[in-house]
């Protein structure tokens, strides 16, 4: 009796203990994926050197808190997997309690005529409790394959929420680096126009030139030095979008430089090809397929709401009263639990549940006529861009040899001032025009890579 009540008071100790709040900024072990994408990023991480692409990227991976959370949004749904698939195994629970009745009550019920009868106001309880499913008529098995495909689908959106990263990050390091080109040339211009001006001071001197050629060069130089602060500020802009991209919260002390050329790709896409791929590639497309199948497996549960549910169940418990007298008793059984009226709640959520189920799929049809707009909008940016970067290397080409001649022309006397500025403008233009297209040619390969759910 001794050992009775010790375990009877273990167990309700077992019971009432309190468990220490969650708190908000407690830190969980990171899953194996992101552990190993954080040794690559630290790998990687912000050097002293100038960042190449390929290193952004693995930052970009590894800290960006789109992937992160995405990457526990994958461990989320393979725990409620696990919750699922629990279902399976038997399940074992302590009872116990104290009760106090207004009349005398038996410890335990009657066990024949030649048992005494024990009596008493107070009462304390403890039961063990064995229950092992043996039918549930589909439920469990759907919910398991509802989980899964659901784990599957957050493994996809995690891949298109990579795609959609490398993207973002793809195109700010081309602008940073379209746009640093640009002030390179406007530096470039406004010393070749400073240049101009000491000779148009020399040619004052020696009156051979108006005051008035000065005032156009000077204003000039007032309009580059306006640009050359405004190109700079955008580049700053860029470089703190492309930190956030990162998930990193402060630039290096020295500043960031990046590490990156504008190649000239050339290669015209074909868009019935591209979109062959995109339906095959694209991993939003797979994560509503996964959650299709996992919305009809919800269908399948609620129908299983018809069917009966078998288990197997057995206690074995203790009675003890403040008099001292003991008792035990418990029993070993199958019960059956048949569902008859439910008040037509079991048809109303089926029916819910298949609405479901319709809506997935006309939100999988909008995404395929959305996934044929991308590829072609994405294919026309190619070609638009790859006409552009055609005529501007023209253009520049025209420029240089303009500004070459009015400036022969006007050392020879045959041109003025103005004319050189002008060409040097016109120069400056068609390479700004130049630097532009070129960075969006290379943005939209990377858009033809996210619209196409790979590389072209």
């Amino acid at each position: 009796m001794k050992r009775s009540l010790c375990g009877l008071c273990a167990s309700m100790l077992s019971a009432c203990a309190v468990f220490s709040p969650t708190r908000v900024h407690d830190t969980a072990p990171l899953p194996p994926a992101l552990q190993r994408a954080k040794r690559v990023a630290a790998r990687a991480g912000l050097p002293k050197a100038p960042l190449t692409l390929e290193r952004a990227l693995a930052i970009a991976l590894a800290n960006n808190p789109d992937m992160v959370s995405g990457t526990w949004e994958i461990e989320a749904a393979r725990a409620r997997k696990r919750q699922a698939s629990s279902e399976h195994w038997p399940s074992l629970d302590l009872f116990a309690a104290y009760r106090h009745h207004w009349h005398e009550e038996r410890l335990v019920p009657a066990r024949g005529q030649s048992t005494a009868a024990a009596f008493s106001h107070d009462i304390f309880a403890g039961d063990v409790v064995l229950t092992v499913p043996l039918l549930s008529g589909g439920r469990v098995v759907s919910a398991v394959a509802a989980a899964d495909l659901s784990a599957r689908a957050a493994d996809k959106k995690l891949a298109r929420t990579r795609e959609e990263l490398v993207f973002n990050v793809k195109s700010t390091f081309f602008a940073i680096v379209g746009q640093d080109k640009l002030v390179e040339a406007i530096e470039h211009s406004r010393k070749a126009l400073t240049e101009h001006r000491k000779k148009t001071l020399q040619l004052i001197e020696a009156r051979k030139a108006a005051r008035v050629d000065l005032l156009n060069i000077e204003v000039r130089l007032a309009d580059l030095n306006h640009r050359l602060v405004k190109q700079r500020g955008m580049v700053e802009l860029l470089e703190r979008l492309l930190l956030s991209l990162l998930g990193i919260e402060t630039a290096p002390p020295s500043g960031l430089t990046l590490d990156g050329s504008l190649d000239q790709r050339r290669s015209a896409p074909d868009s019935a090809k591209l979109l062959a791929a995109a339906v095959d590639k694209r991993a939003d497309l797979r994560q509503i397929d996964l959650q299709l199948e996992a919305q009809a497996k919800r269908v399948d549960i609620i129908r299983a709401e018809y069917w009966p549910v078998v288990a197997a169940k057995g206690t074995y418990g203790s009675r003890l009263s403040l008099d001292g007298e003991y008792d035990d008793l418990g029993f070993l059984g199958l019960e059956l639990a048949m569902p008859i009226f439910t008040g037509l709640r079991t048809p109303a959520r089926v029916e819910e549940e298949r609405a479901k189920l319709r809506i997935l799929q006309q939100q999988k049809r909008k995404l395929i006529l959305t996934i044929r707009r991308e590829v072609d909008s994405a294919a026309i940016q190619v070609k638009t861009a790859i006409a552009a970067l055609e005529a501007t290397e023209k253009s520049i080409a025209m420029a240089k040899e303009s500004l070459r001649i009015t400036r022969d022309k006007a050392a020879l006397g045959h041109g003025t001032a103005t004319d050189v500025l002008d060409a040097q403008a016109a120069l400056l233009q068609s390479e700004t025009t130049y630097f532009a297209a070129l960075a969006d040619l290379h943005t939209a390969y990377a858009l033809l890579e996210l619209a196409t759910g790979g590389a072209p």
